[in-house]
C-alpha cells in the first residue's frame, strides 16, 4: 500500500482502472491545482473512486466537517478529474465535500485544510498562487473553468482560499541575537538587558567604529524571491540615530540607515529585496556610523517575510 504524499493525510487508493500511471513530475510538469466539489458525501466520493465503473478520480478529498484529507492517487500518478487530459496530466485534483448549491458545506475546517494542503503543493511544485483565467494557464482553477460543469459550485470562495493558501505558503523567519547558529559578533559587541523593549532576553550592543566589525544575522532563503526585511532593537536617547544595516540581496548589498532612538521594541521594515535562495549571514548591523559620537549600535532581532 503506497503512503500518503501529504503527511496529514490518509491513503485509501482508487481503482487502477480510474487513473493513469505516470512519473510525475518527471514525465509532466505539476503546475495547476484543479479544485471541485464531491456532490456527495465525503466517503461515497472515496468509496466511488474505488469502484471499477467510475472512470473517475481526484488526488486527494477533503472533508467538510474537520478537514480531514483522504489521499486517493498518489501525485506522481495523474487522476481522472477535470475532463481535459493536457489538464490531467499536469495538474492535482483536489475534491470538497458538499454540495455546490449548499453553503453549509463550505466550513473553516474545510478551507484551512485544504489551503494547507495546497500551501504544501506549491512548495514541492513551484505552482503560482493565483486563481488561473484560463485552461492553458498556470496557477488554480475550479473546475468549471476547464469543462462543462458547475463544480465547485457557487459558494466557492476562490478569493478567501488562496489568501489562505498564500499566508500557509509565505516563509517567515525570526533571528535573535541570543541564537547562537545565526548569529555572531566579535568581543567588542557587549550584551545588554537593560531596555524592556529588547526581543528576547536580550541584545548587544558597540559603540561606533570606522573598521565596520559587524554584528551578523544568518538567514535561510528558500527560493529566489522578494522578502521583507525587518528589524528589533530596543530605542533609547543613547542610542544611535544612524545605524548601518547591510543586507546581501540578488543583486549585491545593499545599505539602509535606522534612527535607533526611535521606534523601539517593535518591528521595523528594513525595505522589499529581491533576494537570491541559499542560507547565509546576510543581514549585518555595521559599525561604521557616519555619526561615530551617536551612541551605542544595537543588534537585537531580524526577520524575514518572503512576499507571495
Amino acid at each position: 500500500m503506497p503512503r500518503p504524499d501529504y503527511q496529514q493525510a490518509r491513503w485509501y487508493g482508487a481503482h487502477s482502472g480510474n487513473y493513469s500511471t505516470a512519473n510525475r513530475p518527471s514525465s509532466n510538469p505539476i503546475n495547476r491545482i484543479v479544485l471541485h466539489i464531491t456532490e456527495g458525501s465525503w466517503s461515497s466520493a472515496i468509496n466511488w473512486f474505488n469502484d471499477s465503473r467510475a472512470q473517475v478520480s481526484a488526488h486527494y478529498v477533503v472533508r467538510s466537517s474537520d478537514g480531514f484529507i483522504g489521499q486517493c492517487v498518489e501525485e506522481k500518478d495523474i487522476a481522472w478529474h477535470a475532463g481535459n487530459w493536457p489538464v490531467n496530466q499536469t495538474s492535482i485534483g483536489i475534491e470538497h465535500e458538499g454540495f455546490g448549491n449548499d453553503p453549509k458545506w463550505m466550513t473553516s475546517a474545510l478551507y484551512d485544510s485544504s489551503a494547507r494542503l495546497s500551501a504544501y503543493l506549491c512548495r514541492k511544485y513551484n505552482v503560482p498562487i493565483r486563481h488561473a483565467q484560463s485552461a492553458s494557464e498556470q496557477g488554480f482553477l475550479l473546475h468549471r473553468q476547464v469543462t462543462s460543469t458547475a463544480c465547485p459550485g457557487r459558494y466557492f470562495d476562490i478569493a478567501h482560499y488562496l489568501n489562505r493558501v498564500r499566508s500557509y505558503t509565505q516563509h517567515r523567519q525570526v533571528v535573535d541575537n541570543a541564537n547562537s547558529n545565526r548569529f555572531r559578533a566579535s568581543g567588542a559587541w557587549g550584551t545588554s538587558s537593560y531596555s524592556s523593549q529588547r526581543y528576547g532576553s536580550d541584545y548587544r550592543f558597540a559603540n561606533p567604529s570606522s573598521n565596520n566589525d559587524p554584528a551578523m544575522f544568518k538567514i535561510r532563503i528558500p527560493r529566489r524571491g522578494r522578502y521583507r526585511i525587518f528589524a528589533w532593537w530596543p530605542a533609547l536617547p543613547g542610542y544611535n540615530p544612524r545605524t548601518p544595516i547591510a543586507i546581501q540581496t540578488a543583486s549585491g548589498w545593499q545599505r539602509v540607515f535606522v534612527n535607533q532612538r526611535q521606534n523601539g521594541g517593535r518591528w521595523n521594515l528594513l525595505g522589499t529585496f529581491e533576494m537570491a535562495a541559499g542560507d547565509g549571514w546576510w543581514i549585518r548591523i555595521q559599525r561604521s556610523s557616519p555619526q561615530p559620537n551617536g551612541g551605542y549600535v544595537i543588534a537585537d532581532a531580524v526577520r524575514v517575510v518572503e512576499v507571495v
